[in-house]
């Protein structure tokens, strides 16, 4: 995909500025993932219905992204894109799959945005409560959405710094309290998980879409490609390192968190925090304030990449005329998508809103929109697979990139598969509204390569 130069006024704008090395590049991908996410919400959630048998649902879950990783990494030679993977997709499906990719991946980082931003309103509250405050509805969803707006507008290097410092707090915090659990009576694993049938197979389907939604974010550092010094090898290298840290932490908290998890009463593991009620269990209840801190940090970084993706995509997008092409101008000083990252971002926030004034829980708004972006995203990564089958990439040996994005393709098709089939029933709202943007997506794709005659555009 390709963006027109002009600006509103005329002239010709300034590319995004080409700034970020390995590191930032990485912090993208690793704080968009949301490591002490899983530690504390997404592993607690699996373990009700998995219970030991989610580390299983974890190695599985890394397995697959693994091999998704592995089908991106092979398109490390194309040009770097601001729609991030769309541009693979684009690469070996053409413009059209490329568009639409991007407005899957759009709506995936929105769902993913929304989802922690409805945890870090919930956390910031607790905070003002500690300290003697009175929260009111929406602060604190509002202080973090347009926090991280404000933040992204500036020097992509102070957005991604940010990150980084946020994310290593935040785990350092998370590994302290394993310790604690290790030192309070170790752990084990349940090695009958491995049994494909009975009781135990079903309590790891239960749990692998859990997992999975704890990887999504890493594919993230390929929207920075534009701005990067070298993306034909930071990129590649960080979807590596991102996948393989957050890979050996889950499978290490897995096991860790849901041993410790099982000592709590089943009420207790059902709640918020229950990582926090199991540190004040061991006895360590200032333990617990800093997982919270943790978490809210985490929480932080991972709305700003969400975020700073969502801008840079959206920025695609209007390059495409699929959005209005003036969201394509890039901020004069700051070299950032500035205009596609408020005109994003704030409908979003608007939804947002709307949805926790209606009453819907931090819990509930999380699991709704984190099933919202797998979706979202479990469709990009099979286009890429398809997109890897059909085109020969340079320097990757045809056997090997038919094996890796065939295996790929399988895996992820596996995965939706065995979504959807649990979801159905339950979930239907959101299946639905997924399906709704999507056609919508589809329209304005086809509208900006003029085969639908929907008006001036």
């Amino acid at each position: 995909m390709t963006n027109p130069p002009p600006t509103a006024s005329g002239p010709v704008a300034p590319g995004l500025n080409r700034c970020l090395g390995p590191v930032e590049v990485t912090a993208q991908a690793v704080a968009t993932v949301g490591l002490t996410l899983t530690a504390v919400i997404n592993i607690p959630e699996a373990a009700q219905t998995a219970g030991h048998a989610t580390w299983v649902c974890y190695l599985i879950a890394l397995v697959v992204i693994l091999l998704v990783a592995e089908t991106l990494v092979m398109f490390r030679r194309q040009p770097g894109s601001a729609s991030g993977i769309a541009g693979y997709v684009e690469a070996g499906l053409g413009p059209a799959a490329g568009a639409l990719a991007a407005w899957s991946l759009l709506l995936g980082y929105g769902g993913t945005m929304l989802a922690c931003l409805a945890f870090f309103g919930s956390y910031l509250n607790h905070l003002i409560e500690m300290v003697g405050g009175h929260p009111q509805p929406l602060v604190g969803y509002l202080v973090g959405g347009l926090g991280c707006l404000l933040l992204a507008h500036r020097d992509v290097r102070l957005s991604t710094a940010t990150m980084l410092i946020t994310e290593t707090i935040s785990v350092l915090i998370v590994l302290g309290l394993c310790l604690v659990v290790l030192r309070h009576g170790g752990f084990q694993a349940d090695l009958a998980a491995f049994n494909p049938v009975g009781d135990t197979a079903q309590q790891v389907r239960s749990g692998l879409m859990v997992a999975v939604l704890s990887f999504i974010g890493f594919e993230s550092a390929a929207t920075l490609g534009e701005e990067t010094l070298r993306p034909e090898r930071a990129v590649p290298r960080a979807i590596r390192l991102s996948v393989l840290i957050a890979g050996g932490l889950f499978l290490f908290w897995a096991v860790v968190i849901t041993e410790g998890l099982g000592w709590l009463p089943p009420a207790e593991r059902a709640g918020l925090d229950p990582i926090v009620l199991l540190a004040a269990r061991l006895g360590k209840p200032e333990t617990g304030e800093w997982i919270r801190a943790g978490a809210f940090l985490c929480l932080f970084g991972s709305t700003l990449g969400s975020l700073t993706a969502l801008g840079r995509i959206g920025f695609d997008l209007a390059g495409t005329g699929v959005l209005p092409r003036a969201l394509a101008r890039i901020h004069p000083r700051f070299r950032t998508p500035a205009f596609s990252l408020t005109a994003t971002t704030l409908p979003l926030l608007l939804v947002g809103a709307v949805l926790e004034l209606r009453g819907f829980s931090a819990s509930t708004l999380y699991n709704q929109l984190g099933g919202f972006a797998v979706l979202a995203f479990l469709l990009v990564y099979g286009l890429v697979a398809c997109g890897a089958l059909g085109l020969p990439l340079q320097g990757i040996p045809r056997l090997r990139r038919l094996a890796v994005a065939a295996t790929s393709l399988a895996a992820v098709v596996g995965v939706a598969a065995a979504y959807l089939g649990s979801a159905l029933g339950h979930q239907n709202l959101m299946l639905l509204s997924f399906a709704g943007l999507m056609l919508l997506g589809l329209v304005l794709v086809a509208r900006s390569r003029g085969q639908l005659p929907l008006g001036a555009g």
